[in-house]
């Protein structure tokens, strides 16, 4: 099995580009308390999470090569 790396595409405050993510297809979804993790067909990740420090939402979007 090859080894997975993720690698950090870009970090937003309360912005989501609509366009990188527009005819991507969901495969999962995982909520918790405090994140909301959107993994589409592609191995991109859409992550919404609460940021303890700041107690304001984040949100990132990551990709698993490999």
């Amino acid at each position: 099995m090859k080894e997975r790396t993720s690698v950090k595409m870009e970090t937003n405050k309360f912005k989501v580009i609509s366009e990188k993510l527009k005819g991507m297809t969901v495969a999962d979804v995982a909520i918790t308390t405090n994140a909301v993790v959107i993994k589409f067909s592609d191995g991109t990740y859409l992550d919404i999470y609460l940021d303890k420090a700041t107690q304001t939402l984040k949100t990132s979007t990551n990709k698993l090569e490999g």
